[in-house]
């Protein structure tokens, strides 16, 4: 495709976001992703990259400004948080298979899924632990696992790589 014919995916048009207590944080944002876009938000502690990525995920709604989409259903959309965020009462295949879960695929579909999910960041061996038998980066890498399971057309990642070692963050890093 050529520039001029790349499907966009999101469209930001002068997006503002405000808290009661720390006041704007985002003023006049204006973006357009295409699809096949990798894109990285740059910045200092507390400017507001995580709150774009919220808002583009459509966990927060903006103060002002639209958010077009192309990726219309929220299941084609995955955000992996800066923190694991991963159910202490499922073990790590049954916290990695809930999207698909929730989208009522089959038990056998989403055992097979989740395994898979698992295999592509190096956790098939611990799919039966539980998120306390986890280390940090362990558990970042079955959350990424989670966002991956159901092949979204939209990946927000919001700084998952942050607990995980060099080798492993570099062989994640190539496989996206």
């Amino acid at each position: 495709m050529t520039e001029n014919t790349r499907r966009q995916i999101i469209v930001l048009d002068n997006v503002s976001k405000s808290f009661s207590a720390s006041g704007k944080v985002l003023n006049n944002i204006s973006l357009r992703i295409d699809q096949g876009d990798f894109v990285v938000l740059l910045g200092p502690s507390g400017s507001g990259k995580s709150t774009l990525l919220r808002l583009i995920a459509g966990l927060e709604s903006t103060s002002s400004g639209t958010i077009k989409y192309d990726v219309e259903n929220k299941a084609d959309r995955a955000f992996v948080f800066q923190e694991a965020h991963l159910m202490p009462w499922r073990n790590l295949k049954d916290n990695v298979s809930l999207p698909l879960e929730l989208l009522g695929k089959s038990e056998q579909e989403r055992n097979a899924k989740a395994l898979a999910a698992l295999a592509s960041v190096g956790l098939e061996d611990a799919a039966e632990l539980f998120p306390h038998e986890l280390s940090g980066g362990m558990k970042m890498r079955g959350s990424l696992a989670r966002a991956l399971v159901v092949q979204p057309k939209l990946l927000l990642l919001d700084e998952p790589f942050a607990a995980l070692d060099e080798e492993t963050r570099f062989r994640l890093g190539e496989e996206l």
